[in-house]
């Protein structure tokens, strides 16, 4: 569901802020839109912060209750008036960029697809040498994704989004160690799957011991979803049915983001953890990228370095439970603190782009497996 959020810009501004905030709302060029700050574009600044900018942002980005903080505080900070739509599938924003943007200026965009604006001339090249926040960004961090070509940086990440195995804590006394546990005939009507082609199938190809990116038995891929399909309870295709299945405890163990594993335990007080079991679990980030034809490019990249400041990634993880791209331990509870850690001996595939073979080929399975 996409909708769309306006924060408006005060009239008085915040006196704290320090020097930074200070001198950058004295660039501010007002009106906003259609161009203001000239026709710079990110790479042609080139010492920090912007020395002018213009008063509008316009965003897309999918962490709703983020999203809606953000707007505040950085319309306070800055004096800008923001506005988000939030989406639902990426190609919602991808394909107004393929139709020759005018109206995004900042976009919370999955690796895949950020790859492929990259392919397609889509993204501004960003001036990170320069942006204080990417020294924030953690090296591990920084090289898990494919945002960089040629010595040219397009994005900076938001979040990693960790694909587990989450699980019912008051019915496993430790965390399963395998998918496998999907495919336990004990487990009867209380394990789920999640609806959705690529996930799936991704999760059969590693408990049959497959590369998930390029497998190389689709055959026994299908031939095992369908062997799951009388044990599930349910396929789950939203989002907040995914977690209420396990706050509602009608499931024990399932897929399901570790976004949602958070709020289920600490917002709805389920008995829940999260786990990556020994064949591997999933990954990719979101990252902000700027298209080409944003209206407001330079408000744009001082956004994007605000939102990747310490304090405002650590609020990123604590309304939304994800894990943001910069190095935030230093920020939250102790509590908090463990349930972001991911141990060093877990076995994490990064979620590299599909070929079209592929993803192809996992689209006619997981038709063949839903109609079985």
């Amino acid at each position: 569901m996409s909708r769309k959020q306006s924060f408006g810009r005060r009239e008085v501004l915040k006196t704290t802020g320090a020097a930074l905030a200070t001198g950058a709302v004295a660039g501010c060029l007002g009106g906003g839109g259609g161009g203001s700050g000239g026709d710079r574009v990110p790479m042609d600044i080139t010492e920090w912060p912007p020395e002018e900018y213009s008063s509008n942002l316009n965003m897309m980005n999918w962490y709703d209750s983020w999203a809606e903080w953000a707007m505040e505080e950085f319309g306070n900070e800055y004096d800008v008036e923001v506005t988000n739509e939030g989406f639902s599938s990426p190609d919602q924003w991808y394909s107004r960029l393929q139709a020759g943007n005018t109206e995004i200026d900042n976009i919370a965009a999955t690796t895949n697809w950020v790859e492929r604006s990259i392919n397609n001339d889509f993204l501004h090249e960003l001036p990170v040498d320069i942006m204080p926040a990417w020294e924030n960004v953690t090296d591990n961090i920084k090289e898990a994704s494919s945002y960089q070509q040629d010595g040219s940086t397009y994005a900076i990440p938001e979040a990693l989004v960790l694909y587990p195995l989450t699980y019912n804590t008051d019915h496993f006394d430790a965390a399963p160690e395998s998918w496998g546990v999907l495919w336990d005939e004990s487990l009867e009507g209380e394990i789920m799957m999640w609806d959705n082609s690529t996930v799936s199938c991704q999760i059969a190809a590693m408990y049959t011991g497959q590369d998930p990116i390029s497998p190389s038995d689709f055959d026994e891929i299908e031939e095992v979803l369908k062997q799951q399909k009388p044990l599930l309870r349910t396929y789950w295709g939203d989002y907040e049915q995914g977690m209420q299945l396990f706050v509602n405890e009608d499931v024990v163990a399932g897929p399901l983001t570790m976004g949602r594993t958070y709020t289920a335990r600490f917002s709805e007080g389920a008995p829940v953890n999260y786990t990556a079991p020994e064949e591997g679990a999933m990954f990719t980030s979101d990252l902000f990228v700027i298209p080409k034809g944003a209206p407001n490019p330079i408000t744009s990249l001082l956004f994007t370095n605000w939102a990747s400041e310490k304090p405002n990634a650590a609020q990123l993880f604590e309304t939304m439970g994800y894990k943001p791209g910069v190095d935030i331990q230093s920020e939250l509870s102790e509590q908090d603190r463990e349930f972001t850690t991911w141990p060093s001996d877990w076995n994490l595939v990064f979620s590299e782009t599909l070929s079209d073979d592929v993803r192809s080929r996992y689209d006619e399975i997981w038709t063949a497996v839903k109609a079985a």
